[in-house]
């Protein structure tokens, strides 16, 4: 966040002539979503002080969705601020209108000021292209990409919207997902015309090994139901159950599937069982749509790896080593 907190700052000061000053953001965990979602900041700008939100996702939350999170990171702070402002890298248009509508400040450096308490200005230039920095771990929409080129979902060259359509996402998430890439290293993007393509920078294998410090597992929830409730589209494969199809490992009690958190239907989570029973079974809610790089009714074999790579179980451990002997490089 370092560098958007530079531009933000630089960007205020030139456009209001005010000095925004950082103050410590009082002690205290946030909500997990929110911490997964924002950075925020305490800055003090004239007399006022104000929340900075600096969003941390490529793809914000609908309108009011991200509203209401805003307002639920100031609720409880024993500081009184005068608002909380949002700040990003990039935000589509229509959620800049609707911004706008809902009076919400909000700061995109280097393009857009809205922030009715202080004024209010946008440059009309097309902000430069600031070179890709390094990031110490991927965010979804990047480790996704990823693995679609490292295991040639995507075949050179490929383009953002090209990606975009393949993975299920926003042009504008992929184009921060090359950003981060390119950034650590982990592609080569160039302009041909008037479109950007990007590769792998070096071999499969290489990238792989290379890449390993910045990815994480894909599944942010495992959740316990009967599969009797297990709604029908929900049919990939993960976790054991992906590994015993493609190994020596014998199917375990109870499958696993997969499925983007965002998609699960919140009324099934509801009905979590603690533990193993009679015709339950086990849902992964993860990061990034599974179905995007899945192949034969399983998820990928390099998601599938990080999503059990920390399995004390022996058995499994052995397993995902025969699974990586079979990734094709």
């Amino acid at each position: 966040m370092q560098p958007l907190v530079a531009q933000f700052q630089a960007y205020v000061q030139q456009l209001t002539g005010q000095a925004p000053v950082w103050l410590d953001w009082p002690a205290g965990a946030l909500p997990g979503y929110l911490k997964q979602r924002y950075e925020p900041y305490l800055v003090s700008l004239g007399e006022q002080i104000w929340a900075a939100a600096f969003l941390r996702e490529a793809e914000p939350p609908a309108p009011l969705a991200l509203r209401k999170q805003l307002d639920q990171l100031v609720d409880g702070l024993d500081v009184p601020v005068a608002g909380v402002c949002l700040v990003a890298e990039h935000l589509p248009p229509y959620l800049r209108t609707r911004l706008v509508e809902l009076g919400q400040p909000f700061v995109v450096p280097g393009r857009q000021l809205f922030w009715p308490a202080i004024g209010s200005a946008e440059t009309l230039q097309r902000p430069q292209r600031l070179p890709p920095a390094p990031v110490s771990n991927l965010g979804p929409a990047a480790q996704q990409l990823l693995i679609a080129l490292l295991l040639d979902r995507l075949l050179p060259p490929v383009t953002i919207a090209v990606a975009a359509e393949a993975l299920g996402c926003t042009a504008a998430s992929v184009s921060q997902a090359v950003k981060a890439l390119e950034g650590s290293g982990l592609v080569h993007s160039e302009t041909q015309g008037r479109t950007r393509v990007f590769v792998l920078a070096g071999p499969a294998a290489v990238v792989w090994q290379r890449t390993q410090p910045l990815l994480r597992t894909p599944v942010r929830q495992r959740l316990r139901i009967l599969q009797a409730d297990l709604p029908r589209e929900v049919t990939l494969r993960a976790g054991e159950s992906a590994l015993a199809t493609q190994t020596d490992l014998a199917d375990p009690a109870e499958p696993a599937y997969a499925i983007a958190s965002r998609q699960w239907p919140k009324e099934i989570g509801a009905r979590h069982i603690p533990t193993p029973d009679a015709g339950t079974c086990v849902v992964e809610l993860w990061r990034y749509p599974p179905e995007a790089t899945a192949t034969g009714g399983v998820v990928d074999p390099l998601s599938l790896f990080l999503s059990l790579h920390d399995s004390k179980d022996e058995r499994v451990q052995l397993a995902l080593e025969d699974l990586m002997e079979q990734v094709a490089w």
